[in-house]
């Protein structure tokens, strides 16, 4: 069983810490499942039908519908992008760590990336009921730049409508980003300038652009 669901420090320490609203508000959706949550009881702000925890082992549980996680950061964090990966609907919450193996082995099967803006306030367990009766507000941000990876075009495109940050189509997944309906008040227009990828998807045709 995965032990704790905690979030790594730049000091080595280890503590658990919660997906702000912030998050959720600009993603606006309702998830289905979040398998690896606090508890609803103790985070019930998180958007999810379904919570499992720590006691339900969610990396081996059932995944269905639309999954958010915020997963164990550390030396766990491959089994979830993994599962994540697999399941093929939902979003993660990670640092950025491009750098990683797990990274180049499963961000390229997501449909969009969104590199946020910022360090978030993540709510540490220890504030998080005064955080939920809104007497309590994150000072200050993480140890560490974070990004959301999208697997699924719905949640591609909850990406791209949030505003948190740079937002990119997973270059193998472009067409999936391209075809997102309803974005932007239903204009394609942003992303009309996208490399668009031929039938073998061996190559890349690139649009004309306007002369100036």
């Amino acid at each position: 069983m995965t032990k704790g669901f905690t979030h790594e420090s730049t000091h080595n320490e280890s503590k658990e810490w919660y997906t702000p609203r912030t998050i959720f508000k600009a993603l606006n959706i309702d998830f289905d499942l979040d398998p690896c949550s606090p508890g609803q009881e103790k985070a019930p702000w998180i958007p999810a039908q379904i919570h499992h925890t720590i006691k339900d082992n969610g990396l081996e549980t059932e995944w269905f519908g639309r999954v958010f996680m915020n997963p164990p950061y550390g030396s766990d964090t491959p089994k979830w992008m993994a599962r994540l990966s697999e399941h093929g609907n939902g979003i993660a919450l990670v640092f950025a760590r491009t750098d990683t193996k797990w990274f180049h082995r499963y961000v390229p099967k997501a449909d969009a990336i969104c590199f946020i803006n910022g360090r978030i306030g993540f709510v540490p367990h220890d504030k998080a009921l005064l955080y939920a009766d809104g007497q309590w507000h994150p000072k200050g941000g993480c140890g560490a730049a974070s990004m959301l990876v999208a697997y699924g075009s719905e949640m591609a495109g909850a990406l791209l409508l949030s505003g948190l940050g740079l937002t990119l189509p997973v270059s193998r997944n472009v067409e999936t980003f391209r075809d997102t309906i309803d974005f932007a008040g239903g204009s394609h227009a942003p992303n009309e300038n996208l490399p668009r990828i031929s039938e073998n998807r061996q190559s890349i045709v690139r649009p004309r652009l306007p002369r100036r």
